[in-house]
């Protein structure tokens, strides 16, 4: 927490806040806001305890010139300070003459304790100006290393699909077609991950689920109009996740749609497939839903129990860290997956 507010503080210039305004400009606005402040301090301790500590607000004013608008800003506030307590304090007050020969040297040591200061801040100003230079200028390599592994994995990705669907436009054996064409899809839903995961480099260990849901499921949706008159409807809670985890249920969801698209709607040219997404007390709810004919009367066009679909949509939520149910009747089939949070 220290480090973060020393952070803040060195970003903070006043400067830069106050452009186009020349910097000479704004660092005697700056010096003017300070000796104000200063002043109010003043009045408001000689109400309290009349004449104690006359010096005492000189040097915060000094301090927060100096850390927000730099060092001239606080050797101005420290010279018309040190002038303006010369001249209405130290005796003989409304006057530069003094009165008691102790007074020069204390004088001299308060503007030299002010110049003490003033160092010591500009220095740590500086230091954390450089520091966060040299964040930004990591983070803006990292986000430069970042697009240049996701174009060469969109590359590897293109390719792979690509060579898949080569080989099964060349097959003659429509099931060795019909078995490639279920490997392009799932090449395909990795590649759709990717895409929608690895775009943001500030957020690179989560993802933000809404966004994420609601891409993935617009490019399902274009996949779904080869398949007829099957409406897909995608809505998500804003939140954010574990980027791993993302990525199973992102899959999961591809499965499960996929299925859905394949085996749900016998017989028929039109269906719905509803996705959801949804936090609850203790983390969130996945909810797949059709308006088909159910688990029982598809069953001669479902998948087997052992089969590939099942043994990816059970990895998948192994992987997401979730509990899976089925509910099913001749209205449709609804799969809730509930994913809790890490404890």
């Amino acid at each position: 927490m220290p480090h973060r507010v020393a952070s803040h503080l060195g970003e903070f210039d006043v400067r830069e806040r106050l452009a186009p305004l020349p910097a000479w400009l704004s660092q005697i606005a700056f010096a003017i806001f300070c000796l104000g402040v200063e002043v109010l301090l003043r009045l408001g301790i000689n109400a309290a305890a009349p004449g104690s500590a006359p010096f005492a607000v000189i040097y915060p004013a000094v301090l927060a010139a100096t850390l927000f608008a730099g060092w001239q800003s606080g050797l101005l506030v420290l010279v018309i300070s040190e002038l303006a307590a010369w001249y209405f304090v130290i005796p003989e007050q409304m006057s530069f003459r003094l009165a008691n020969t102790a007074d020069a040297p204390r004088m001299a040591v308060i503007f030299f304790t002010g110049l003490l200061v003033i160092g010591l801040a500009e220095i740590f100003r500086q230091a954390t100006q450089n520091n966060n230079r040299m964040r930004k200028a990591q983070l803006e390599e990292q986000a430069l290393l970042l697009r240049e592994v996701d174009h060469r994995i969109k590359n590897n990705f293109a390719m792979v699909t690509g060579l898949i669907d080569m080989q099964r436009r060349r097959s003659a054996d429509e099931t060795v077609k019909a078995a490639l064409s279920e490997v392009l899809a799932r090449v395909d839903s990795f590649g759709r991950a990717h895409q929608h995961l690895y775009h943001d480099p500030r957020n690179v260990g989560s993802v933000a689920m809404r966004e994420y849901i609601e891409g993935l499921c617009d490019a399902l949706a274009q996949a779904l109009t080869l398949r007829g008159a099957i409406t897909l409807s995608c809505s998500a809670d804003e939140g954010r996740m574990d980027r791993d985890r993302a990525v199973s249920i992102g899959l999961l969801i591809n499965e499960l749609v996929t299925n859905a698209a394949k085996h749900a709607f016998v017989g028929r040219d039109t269906g719905t497939v509803d996705v959801s997404l949804r936090r609850s007390a203790d983390g969130w709810v996945l909810r797949v839903e059709d308006d088909g004919v159910g688990l029982e009367a598809a069953g001669a066009a479902k998948p087997t129990q052992g089969g590939l679909g099942q043994r990816l949509v059970d990895a998948f939520v192994r992987q997401a860290h979730g509990a899976l149910s089925t509910e099913s009747s001749e209205n449709g089939t609804r799969v809730i997956v509930e994913l809790k949070d890490a404890a």
